[in-house]
């Protein structure tokens, strides 16, 4: 099937380019953790899923990348539940019982990662990462250190995560936990969703410029509109069009200016419009704005911002 069909692609947006050069930027200085939060469903952990595949375009073989998620649990995280959570989204779940063996199991794995690196350096990114405390935060420094003083591996830890990670620094500064603040959080970048007509059409070119199916074949709007494509047209003659029935529709909402729209909402509606509309173009034409509104009421493309828009006054 195609990757529309399936909703696996990636979309290289402005914000995913930006993310990326920020991220390099750290991993190429001495800088040994930091923060990236960011609204929900916005592309963050898109974002790291696409760094981890890709890394060795921007860094080589300099260093190792991992990546690793937290997990809620409703009675708070035993370290237990923390080690056996990280190895589980690694990919690497075990039986193990007891703390040690899967804390152990875990730095073995960033061992592992280092190992085949230049500089035996490693990098983890951490997602969710408004879901530590104090404790766990202990914890995650206990394995830096055993990773310098044992391996002699250097670990730079990149903390994802909603907008309360923001908020986590402000409180740990307040109450003084300077290593937990000098060894993650010593420095920030706010993950941003599509804001503004510029971001949108650049989103929208790439579906007529970097996305193809397979590798090297047609692009995704040829797939889906070949007469069309043969004729001249282009996904992106249409973006702006696009753009103001979003605006409208968002205004018809009630939701506020400049909040932006979500990753998730934006490869919705495109692929709604992709595999419903562009099927039914004729050479020579362009969508109809009609269509684009049915589209962004059948997609509910926009309950993501409702939901930020909610807690925002709540």
């Amino acid at each position: 099937m195609h990757p529309v069909d399936l909703d696996t692609y990636v979309v290289p947006t402005n914000a995913l380019e930006a993310f990326v050069n920020v991220c390099v930027g750290w991993i190429n200085s001495n800088l040994v953790g930091a923060l990236v939060p960011g609204l929900q469903r916005i592309g963050k952990s898109m974002a790291v899923d696409y760094f981890v595949t890709n890394y060795q375009k921007w860094l080589g073989n300099s260093v190792g990348v991992v990546s690793a998620e937290v997990l809620f649990h409703k009675g708070g995280i035993s370290e237990g539940a923390f080690w056996g959570d990280l190895l589980k989204s690694m990919k690497r779940p075990t039986k193990k019982r007891s703390p040690e063996e899967r804390r152990e199991l875990f730095v073995g794995r960033l061992v592992e990662a280092a190992s085949r690196s230049e500089k035996k350096k490693v990098i983890i990114f951490l997602d969710e990462a408004q879901l530590l405390d104090d404790s766990l935060f202990k914890l995650m420094i206990g394995v830096h250190n055993e990773l310098w003083r044992i391996y002699r591996i250097k670990c730079v830890c990149i903390l994802v995560g909603q907008p309360e990670l923001e908020t986590l620094a402000s409180t740990f500064i307040a109450e003084g936990k300077r290593q937990i603040v000098g060894r993650y959080m010593a420095d920030t970048y706010v993950f941003q969703p599509l804001t503004g007509i510029t971001d949108f059409e650049a989103a929208v070119e790439c579906y007529d410029l970097h996305l193809h199916h397979p590798v090297g074949g047609p692009s995704f709007t040829e797939h889906f509109a070949p007469m069309p494509w043969a004729a001249g047209y282009r996904l992106t003659s249409d973006a702006d069009m696009i753009f103001e029935r979003i605006v409208q529709a968002r205004t018809d909402n009630g939701l506020p200016e400049g909040q932006g729209m979500t990753m998730q909402g934006f490869t919705t509606l495109m692929n709604h419009i992709l595999i419903n509309l562009l099927p039914n173009l004729k050479p020579g034409g362009h969508l109809h704005p009609d269509d684009i509104d049915e589209a962004i009421i059948a997609t509910n493309c926009m309950i993501f911002e409702q939901q930020e828009a909610l807690l925002a006054t709540a």
